[in-house]
């Protein structure tokens, strides 16, 4: 009985952490629409519905994201959207994205909980990590206000690909192969977060370089070598998704240096474990910022590995705020990070780790009451996230669900045609005529009913009336083309000058329909 007690306590309340917090969102049927909630929702249904026509992959935008063929899912990795989309076929969409959500809650309990008993071979260490790491504002804002849920399942990955890094150099382990196994499933969710996270390995393996040695070295070829081969097939899609038309590469709303947290608000929105309202609230959250503090007194230790995850997390917590000169990179490939404050997850995980290493050392129940302290806080988080927001779908009204998760207007990876003689940032999340549905025919503006329009998988066709009968007719169709739409045989087609696509054609009536194939 005492065996199966020490085997089945942390699991089981790593299981009901999992459960307090999607508590909310199950108990009152809603999905709270935040941030990039959307977004996302757009890209689960392009796939869910791609999947009910028979198709393995996603089609081009024929299906949300307003059908203008918006190319988001060549440009966004979709890999984990398969587990929302599938469980689409068994609920409604409300309770299908819920329990995808409390799925990956529940995953990364359990990934972090093993990643940091594999490192630090203590299940004391590796729970009170992975409470405090789930727990955290950070982790908490991607699946509440932010919405995210692609950076969220990045950073699940993210105590795995750091206990591959560390065993890379654990000549007796073989477990140095999630490394690559990580990056590759990182980069098949959020590209961006691949880049941050690169960037954290190298650090590591650049600090531990004393104990390279021709086995190290291999290992890291090889991990190198595996990464870029099997995420070769997603470079290759982008590539060939803007081969023929530039596209409009993702907007920063303004310069780096003011989307940099000022370090006051981040102190004091920590402090009150604010669930942000703006962009500029984001924080660590009470619990992380805690940690961090304590975690300070890693450097009275002689633990080297302990005082340099401190010294990045602290580094990391510098580098979200305005007192680093943001503005130097403004004009770099660095400002596709659009928001420094996205550092804040490594901060999270460097903090969470040091503190749970340190307190592994305590005797006492330290371990539970810490879950039960940080349990009742992210309730109370999740809790007031659920309660407050404002714009929800509810199971009551699918309606608005089906309009909400086919209708998103985004200007993100439109052909940059588009975009000629606007202003991209004042642009961004606007309706342009593409998204209204406005054709041109024969020089006439036209707004298209949704009658007038169907769509299939990677096809969308057209009604349209007001033809000339037997002559060459020349029509703008409000679909984005990136220079390989065609159309029927005996149509012509090419680019708009607006990056839209322009069919010319002789009809037999007034009225007829048009084929678009989107590839």
């Amino acid at each position: 009985m005492s065996r199966l007690y020490k085997n089945c306590f942390y699991p089981v309340l790593l299981v009901i952490n999992a459960i307090l917090i999607c508590f909310f969102l199950f108990k009152l049927k809603l999905i709270p629409l935040g941030w990039d909630t959307q977004f996302h929702l757009n890209r689960i249904e392009e796939l869910y519905r791609s999947l009910k026509a028979g198709h393995l992959f996603s089609s081009t935008g024929t299906y949300a994201f307003s059908q203008i063929g918006l190319a988001i899912n060549r440009f966004y990795p979709y890999l984990f959207l398969y587990l929302f989309a599938g469980l689409r076929f068994i609920f409604n969409p409300i309770f299908a994205y819920n329990t995808g959500i409390f799925l990956l809650a529940l995953s990364s309990l359990f990934i972090s909980y093993y990643s940091i008993k594999t490192i630090t071979h203590s299940k004391k260490a590796a729970f009170i990590f992975s409470t405090l790491y789930n727990n955290s504002g950070y982790l908490l804002l991607q699946v509440s206000v932010r919405g995210d849920i692609a950076e969220y399942i990045a950073l699940i990955l993210l105590p795995l690909i750091f206990m591959g890094g560390v065993k890379t150099f654990d000549l007796t382990s073989f477990k140095w192969v999630w490394l690559p196994v990580g990056v590759v499933l990182v980069s098949y969710t959020h590209i961006l977060s691949t880049i941050i996270f690169s960037f954290f390995i190298l650090i590591i393996i650049i600090v531990e370089y004393k104990k390279f040695n021709l086995t190290v070295i291999k290992r890291l070829i090889i991990s190198t070598f595996i990464a870029l081969i099997i995420c070769l097939p997603l470079v290759i899609t982008m590539i060939h998704a803007q081969s023929r038309e530039s596209v409009v590469v993702p907007v920063v709303p303004d310069v780096l240096i003011n989307e940099a947290l000022s370090p006051s608000s981040l102190i004091n929105n920590s402090l009150n474990n604010l669930s942000p309202n703006t962009l500029l609230d984001v924080n660590l959250g009470f619990i992380i910022l805690l940690a961090g503090i304590i975690g300070l007194l890693a450097f009275k230790t002689t633990d080297k590995r302990l005082k340099y995850i401190e010294t990045i997390g602290l580094l990391c917590l510098i580098l979200s705020t305005n007192l680093f000169p943001w503005f130097i990179f403004q004009r770099t490939p660095v400002h596709i990070i659009q928001f420094p404050w996205r550092l804040l997850g490594v901060a999270t995980f460097c903090f969470a780790l040091v503190f749970a290493k340190l307190a592994k050392q305590n005797t006492t129940k330290l371990d539970f009451w810490i879950w039960l302290f940080v349990c009742l806080i992210s309730f109370t988080y999740m809790h007031q996230y659920a309660y407050n927001s404002k714009n929800n779908l509810s199971t009551n009204n699918l309606g608005y669900y089906e309009k909400i998760a086919t209708n998103a207007v985004y200007t993100d990876y439109m052909p940059e045609k588009t975009m000629n003689g606007l202003d991209r940032t004042k642009a961004f999340r606007s309706h342009l005529s593409v998204h209204r549905h406005i054709a041109v025919i024969n020089g006439r503006r036209v707004k298209l009913k949704d009658s007038n329009i169907k769509s299939k998988y990677n096809l969308i066709q057209y009604k349209l009336t007001g033809l000339k009968k037997n002559e060459k007719n020349k029509v703008i169709l409000p679909v984005l083309n990136y220079g390989r739409n065609y159309s029927s045989k005996g149509n012509i087609v090419k680019v708009s000058s607006e990056g839209e696509t322009e069919v010319k054609f002789v009809p037999t009536n007034d009225s007829q329909t048009i084929n678009v194939y989107l590839r």
